[in-house]
C-alpha cells in the first residue's frame, strides 16, 4: 500500500520535473542556439506541423526526410513535436475527432470512452509501422475528421510558432550582437556561416 506522506511529495515533485523538461525539451535548445533567428524558427514550426500531424512514433523519422530538404534546428523540431506524447494523445485525438466532425458537419458518433478503447490497443504498438497500421484501420470516417483538423491545428500553430520563435529570437540575437560590438547584420552573417555545418 502506497505511503501517503510519499504520494503527496510524488504530487509536490511533478511540477518542478514537468517545469524541467519543457526546459530541456523546448527553451534550452533555443536559449543554447547559435543560429539565426530563421534557422530556429523553422525548427519550431516544423516541430509543431509535425507533432500535430505525424501520428506518434513517426515523428523523428519525417524530420529525418525533411531535413535533407530544408535547413532548421533539428533538435528544437524534435523537442517540440512532444506537444503530442503519449500522456495527452489520446484526449487531443479525440479532440481532433470532435473537432472535424464540426468542421465537416458531421455528426459526433463516438464519445470518448469508445474512442479511448478503440485507442489503447493501437498506443500499446512497440513500431511505428505496426501502429500506423492499427491507426489506419480505424477507417476512413474517423480518419478524415482527424486529418482535417490535425492539418488546421499544425498550420495555425506552425505559423504562429514560426513567428513568435523568430521574434524571439531576433531580439536575443541583437542582444549578443550588441555585447559583442558586432552590428547586427556580421552577427547574422556569422551565425550563418555556422549554420549549413550544424543543423543541430
Amino acid at each position: 500500500m502506497n505511503d501517503p506522506q510519499q504520494v503527496e511529495t510524488e504530487k509536490e515533485r511533478f511540477p518542478a520535473r514537468f517545469r524541467r523538461l519543457v526546459y530541456i525539451n523546448f527553451i534550452e535548445p533555443l536559449v543554447m542556439s547559435r543560429h539565426p533567428p530563421a534557422f530556429d524558427a523553422l525548427g519550431v514550426s516544423l516541430g509543431l506541423v509535425i507533432g500535430f500531424v505525424i501520428p506518434l512514433g513517426g515523428h523523428l523519422l519525417v524530420l529525418a526526410l525533411l531535413r535533407v530538404f530544408f535547413r532548421f534546428n533539428y533538435l528544437v523540431a524534435a523537442g517540440f513535436t512532444l506537444v503530442i506524447n503519449p500522456l495527452n494523445a489520446i484526449p487531443l485525438y479525440y479532440g481532433y475527432y470532435w473537432l472535424g466532425s464540426i468542421i465537416l458537419g458531421k455528426s459526433i458518433a463516438i464519445n470518448f470512452q469508445v474512442f479511448q478503447n478503440t485507442m489503447n490497443p493501437i498506443m500499446d504498438n512497440s513500431y511505428f509501422w505496426e501502429y500506423l497500421s492499427a491507426f489506419l484501420d480505424l477507417g476512413w470516417e474517423i480518419l478524415i475528421r482527424w486529418l482535417t483538423a490535425a492539418v488546421l491545428i499544425a498550420v495555425v500553430f506552425g505559423i504562429a510558432g514560426y513567428a513568435l520563435t523568430y521574434r524571439i529570437q531576433n531580439r536575443r540575437c541583437k542582444r549578443a550582437a550588441q555585447i559583442m560590438g558586432m552590428k547586427y547584420e556580421e552577427f547574422l552573417e556569422h551565425l550563418q556561416q555556422r549554420a549549413p555545418g550544424d543543423n543541430a
